[in-house]
């Protein structure tokens, strides 16, 4: 499905959309300032799937589709990792506040000064309404421009074919450590049997932090597990 979806949106030219990028782009490297003063980079973000939300409070699709984003997407994706910026064209910090009290998200909403951030992604003086979907590994995997229901709902899609994607590589992972802190713990205790007056302080401590790693792991594990089952279930 997902495969088929981006198939069909690389035939697109996105350059008739104003669009700078193309999906299997790298995401253009950028630091962003939210309302509330805290910071982050397109490289703290790598690892996740992210959604950028290009908006302002002058743009009237833009205050169409954002609703749909806080209930559709933000709303149900968010607890299984799905991070949604909203990016303001060029208005000061005080109107970008008020623009989020007047739409009622609560998805965080950056500053981009001069358009600074947009124009890596969109021809600087084409219109907003635009959504960036970004894989983990940093690679672009959807564009949309303007609110077309259809181009919306294909974008959920990919979305959560990116989770499922990326919480099944995590629960892959996680079950490749918990082998491993086994694997560990079953050599220090057959060593303990064997001649316990050969195991150091630091065995001991080692030891002990294995099994609070291991523990710790199967409760992520849990979590992971629920999380995969209630993603499927959420398109089933």
């Amino acid at each position: 499905m997902l495969l088929s979806i981006c198939s069909a949106l690389i035939g697109q030219n996105e350059t008739e959309r104003g669009y700078i990028v193309s999906i299997g782009d790298s995401a253009p490297e950028f630091s962003l300032d939210f309302t509330d003063s805290s910071k982050t980079t397109m490289d703290d973000l790598k690892g996740d799937v992210i959604m950028l939300q290009f908006t302002a409070s002058w743009c009237s699709v833009c205050r169409k589709e954002m609703p749909h984003i806080e209930k559709e997407i933000w709303n149900i994706y968010k607890e299984f990792g799905l991070k949604v910026i909203g990016i303001d064209k060029d208005e000061p910090l005080e109107t970008v506040q008020n623009f989020a009290k007047e739409t009622h998200i609560t998805y965080p909403l950056a500053l981009d000064p001069k358009a600074e951030i947009f124009s890596l992604f969109a021809e600087k003086e084409s219109g907003v309404t635009r959504n960036v979907i970004i894989n983990p590994e940093g690679k672009i995997v959807f564009l949309t421009r303007l609110y077309d229901p259809v181009e919306f709902e294909n974008m959920i899609q990919v979305i959560h074919s990116e989770l499922e994607i990326l919480l099944n590589q995590r629960f892959s992972q996680l079950e490749s450590n918990i082998s491993q802190f086994k694997t560990q713990l079953i050599e220090f205790e057959n060593k303990s049997s064997e001649d316990r007056t050969n195991l150091s302080k630091s065995d001991f401590e080692r030891m002990a932090s294995l099994s609070d790693k291991l523990s710790q792991a199967y409760i992520i594990k849990k979590d992971l597990q629920l999380k995969l089952h209630k993603l499927k279930t959420l398109r089933s």
